[in-house]
């Protein structure tokens, strides 16, 4: 139930991966929420708008079931509310503006990017924006674009970097690494039989996917890290090798892990996934993966 006893600085977007653009816009609803002791908010939508409007997925950088969480936790902000999109997509962009924004949801300020698009068929505009605001005396940012090596901070392109395996460059333009968050399931227990134990995780079917291979990775749980080599794909060296998974190999951690929840942050690509001729020859691969990943997170690549 959303408390509407505080007025609100209220910040626009979908937020998708909650990157260093995305963080601007949070940090100034912070700000101006500071300044009237209201609530710092997030206006985000159930579905991504492009998705619904196109009927063609969008991979997305965040989970939709961690993206509350996320966005929270990365931007600082008090709360998160979630529009439906198919009920607001029709709606006058002043509409959307005095009667949701400050009628129902006490709007005392409102944040956008520079290219923001709201209302019937992304009429509203962040100039028009700024006009209505004036007209009822209350604030309105506009927050520019947010750049690296002359590139404007962004979603879409953050996709295309993922895509490619580049996670270097995707986490200098998210401002964290890219991460793929689950609960841990049962597998075959191949890893295991090899000595070499993995934990098992779905891939997200609504999620960006980087390139099967392996990757240096961060996994994290319970407030603790291990790195991990992690596998993506499905593992071609077994003929049975079933759905694509994200399996990390924790270094020096043993235990558990049935169940729980994990964050699964991808550092840097190793290697594409490919068949091995033999278990000795895939350990031998394995193996080396283990070391590289001790050297990437102990600086020595």
């Amino acid at each position: 139930m959303v408390d509407n006893s505080r007025p609100r600085a209220i910040a626009l977007g979908y937020f998708d991966g909650v990157h260093l653009g995305h963080r601007a816009l949070m940090e100034r609803a912070v700000q101006r929420a500071r300044e009237f002791d209201g609530v710092a908010s997030v206006f985000t939508f159930d579905v991504h708008p492009n998705a619904a409007m196109t009927g063609r997925p969008v991979p997305l950088l965040t989970a939709a079931e961690y993206r509350a969480e996320e966005i929270k936790l990365l931007g600082g902000v008090d709360e998160v509310i979630f529009g439906q999109f198919d009920r607001l997509r029709t709606m006058d962009w002043r509409d959307f503006i005095h009667t949701l924004l400050v009628g129902e949801f006490g709007a005392r300020y409102i944040i956008t990017g520079f290219n923001n698009r709201f209302g019937y068929q992304g009429r509203g505009t962040p100039e028009g924006l700024a006009e209505e605001c004036a007209k009822i005396g209350i604030g309105y940012d506009r927050i520019e674009d947010i750049r690296i090596d002359g590139i404007t901070v962004s979603s879409t392109y953050i996709r295309g970097l993922i895509a490619e395996g580049d996670m270097e460059r995707a986490a200098a333009f998210l401002g964290h690494p890219y991460t793929i968050t689950g609960h841990v399931e049962h597998g075959r227990s191949v890893g295991h039989k090899m000595g070499i134990p993995t934990v098992n995780l779905p891939l997200p079917r609504e999620m960006a996917l980087p390139p099967y291979g392996v990757y240096a990775a961060q996994v994290r749980f319970d407030g603790k890290s291990y790195p991990a080599a992690t596998n993506i794909g499905e593992k071609p060296t077994f003929v049975d090798g079933g759905a694509p998974t994200i399996e990390p190999h924790l270094l020096d951690f043993s235990g558990d892990l049935y169940g729980k929840r994990i964050h699964v942050e991808l550092h840097k690509f190793l290697r594409p996934e490919r068949a091995f001729s033999s278990i000795d020859e895939l350990k031998t691969a394995i193996a080396l993966n283990v070391r590289q990943t001790r050297d990437f997170f102990s600086g020595s690549v």
